[in-house]
């Protein structure tokens, strides 16, 4: 998996982590119950303690229930940073049956998947972003998992998953979506053997998005590899705009390899 998509869930893990003080619950109302312990039944139900002696949620009047930090996710963060994948695996399992319907499984669920994709086992990886899914529905379409796991769709090559969904987004997504899904379209083709269709979906980017700094680093190295499996020689080019334009992505380091 690409560095810029784990930087991007860990940040947002981080932020998320932020939030989290002691044990509380969301009601369906937007109301805050706060608590000095929490723990959840297999159905479902939330049992907070607090000063007023122990409360039960059942499922439907709660919209979050969260605990302390389990100190495994901030190992697994460090270790997910470093590319220790197996072990970000092994060590966020138990959190996702021990704080089942507490949210840190939801936020271990996504780790396991990226940590999955990071070490290329994109079936399981997209097994679990399934669970995180069915679980959680609103996270499908959260900017920092979904393209980990569309990523995560195209090297499992199930695409007739991946690019009605991508296409969709490029007809009408956002601007910086638009141009994501035009560069892993792009993806699909290449791994389909089809290199100048791709350095076409690469170049449209590269053209028609200028304006999306955060991915003409990506659209203008995969144009070079592009070019280079078809043994053309602008794609020295595009690798120099990646070094000259773009020397702080994580991009410039692979492309000054190939000058």
């Amino acid at each position: 998996m690409k560095t810029t998509r784990i930087w991007a869930l860990l940040t947002w893990m981080l932020i998320a982590a932020s939030s989290a003080q002691a044990a509380y619950v969301i009601l369906t109302d937007g109301r805050r119950m706060d608590g000095s312990a929490i723990r959840a039944r297999a159905n479902g139900d939330i049992i907070l303690t607090t000063e007023r002696g122990d409360l039960t949620f059942t499922r439907g009047q709660y919209r979050e229930a969260w605990a302390d930090r389990p100190p495994a996710m901030d190992r697994a963060r460090q270790q997910l940073q470093s590319g220790q994948f197996d072990h970000v695996i092994s060590g966020l399992e138990g959190v996702v049956t021990e704080f089942r319907h507490l949210s840190w499984d939801l936020e271990a669920l996504a780790m396991i998947g990226a940590a999955q994709s990071g070490k290329r086992d994109f079936s399981a990886a997209i097994a679990s972003f399934d669970r995180l899914f069915t679980a959680a529905p609103a996270r499908r379409d959260d900017a920092n998992i979904k393209w980990t796991y569309y990523e995560a769709l195209i090297g499992a090559e199930q695409f007739d998953r991946v690019e009605p969904i991508l296409n969709d987004l490029i007809a009408k997504g956002e601007r910086v979506d638009a141009a994501r899904a035009q560069i892993l379209r792009g993806d699909i083709k290449r791994q389909r053997g089809l290199s100048e269709a791709a350095l076409l979906d690469y170049l449209r980017t590269v053209v028609l998005f200028k304006a999306e700094s955060a991915v003409q680093a990506e659209a203008h190295f995969k144009a070079g590899e592009a070019l280079e499996e078809m043994r053309d020689a602008r794609a020295r080019e595009m690798f120099r705009v990646v070094v000259e334009q773009h020397g702080n992505s994580p991009y410039a380091q692979r492309a000054r390899a190939k000058l």
